[in-house]
């Protein structure tokens, strides 16, 4: 029997990847595979529990289509399916019998693919935090309409920037760990 878990706003915008990737593999420890992400939905289906091990990537903004192409063959030579995508987001699975599945098994890739992702956090709460002080700041006399919408635009910002701080942290932790095994 299929199952349906609707994705809300908040997990499609403020994704935490190492939450979701958890979750998706502790779906599938309860015996529910992810079978695609479709219409602001995950959709499962049943499986042996474990059978699968969850990744999620985001890949590079400028990879061309055939990069891509070859980078997908790849991972399907390593037995590795892409399940669903959403925009830049990759959802892969590779069966847990074949051992241990990591996407990024080297510290500088985890430390680029951490970075690739936390320049998009910092660049949204850039602009909403911008966008939310500058009337303020530039035009000294606004309505309260404006003013709610500013304070709006700024705590979006500041969502983002909760996203932000976390992964900084975790990219400095790996740099840090990386400089000890070199």
């Amino acid at each position: 029997m299929m199952k349906k878990v609707k994705r809300s706003i908040f997990k499609n915008l403020f994704i935490n990847l190492d939450k979701e990737e958890n979750w998706l593999n502790n779906m599938c420890k309860n015996g529910y595979a992810l079978r695609d992400i479709s219409n602001g939905y995950y959709i499962f289906e049943p499986c042996e529990p474990g059978n699968y091990i969850y990744r999620i990537e985001f890949l590079k903004q400028e990879i061309y289509q055939n990069e891509k192409d070859s980078y997908l063959k790849l991972l399907q030579e390593l037995k590795v399916e892409q399940i669903a995508s959403s925009k830049r987001w990759h959802y892969f699975r590779r069966d847990s019998s074949l051992g241990e599945f990591e996407i990024y098994s080297d510290i500088d890739s985890q430390i680029e693919h951490y970075k690739r992702i936390n320049f998009i956090w910092y660049m949204l709460a850039l602009i909403f935090i911008a966008s939310g002080l500058s009337q303020n700041f530039f035009f000294g006399n606004i309505s309260q309409f404006d003013l709610i919408l500013n304070i709006i635009l700024i705590i979006i910002g500041s969502f983002f920037l909760t996203l932000a701080i976390p992964l900084t942290r975790k990219v400095t932790n790996l740099k840090k760990e990386n400089t000890l095994y070199k």
